[in-house]
């Protein structure tokens, strides 16, 4: 399932970026996507999941600065992790309250490629979770994988780690919002980063504000989730571990 893209920039393009953007320039040169095993049928729909060399090959086509891709292999590692952990803390039961469906190679696509369309935004504008959804939904034609795209920013509805369709794009939003540019931090630090880099008016300040409410808000419900506190939690060899520092 491909659907070949024209190259997506137009114009001057600057270093360190032009390599990137060279790669995309032939996407009939890049490997075809290939998938990995298709989401679980327990709700009636099965979707293909890009691997992670399928997700490299989308890197390619979209032109993705190797900054964003070093971001982005950080964020899936973490996300990896609380899945694994998610899966691990199933004691009650397919039917109990921490039952779940996730799909590990879902949320390792889902996080591979939440940011595709940041540095196109950066360049023309646009909102680049949403950019990056629809592209994710036009490659793989996988709304599960989008919706974690679509929604790594700001989680639209309340904040309930027990909805099964709801853990994933909430662990993704949260994978994120703990790695700033490629090394894992706390929110504290992501969000300290965020205001110097981009508070530039008091609505943007209070937006980011409001990200980081809403984040804390995800940590603690994962917590509760996963039975372990995660606010300075890390990813250790695929699996979650508290910090020794």
């Amino acid at each position: 399932m491909t659907a070949t893209v024209g190259m997506p920039f137009t114009g001057d393009v600057e270093n360190p970026r032009e390599a990137a953007a060279v790669r995309c320039m032939t996407p009939d040169d890049l490997p075809p996507l290939s998938f990995a095993s298709p989401n679980p049928s327990g709700s009636g729909d099965v979707w293909p999941v890009p691997d992670m060399a399928a997700c490299h090959a989308l890197w390619d086509r979209y032109a993705m600065p190797d900054h964003i891709r070093a971001h982005s292999l950080r964020v899936a590692d973490m996300a990896m992790a609380l899945a694994r952990a998610a899966l691990d803390n199933v004691a009650d039961g397919p039917n109990g309250p921490n039952s779940t469906d996730i799909h590990l190679p879902s949320v390792l696509a889902s996080a591979l490629l939440h940011d595709i369309a940041k540095d196109y935004t950066i360049r023309f504008g646009g909102n680049h979770a949403q950019l990056g959804g629809a592209w994710t939904l036009h490659e793989t034609g996988n709304p599960r994988i989008a919706q974690g795209v679509m929604h790594h920013v700001h989680w639209p509805w309340r904040v309930d780690v027990t909805v099964r369709e709801w853990l994933m794009p909430l662990i993704i939003i949260y994978a994120d919002k703990r790695v700033k540019h490629d090394q894992l931090v706390t929110l504290e630090e992501r969000f300290d980063d965020l205001v110097e880099r981009y508070g530039r008016t008091e609505r943007i300040r209070e937006r980011i504000r409001e990200s980081h409410e809403q984040a804390v808000e995800i940590e603690q419900a994962l917590s509760v989730r996963l039975g372990m506190p995660l606010h300075d939690a890390v990813s250790r060899n695929g699996k979650l571990a508290a910090n020794a520092g």
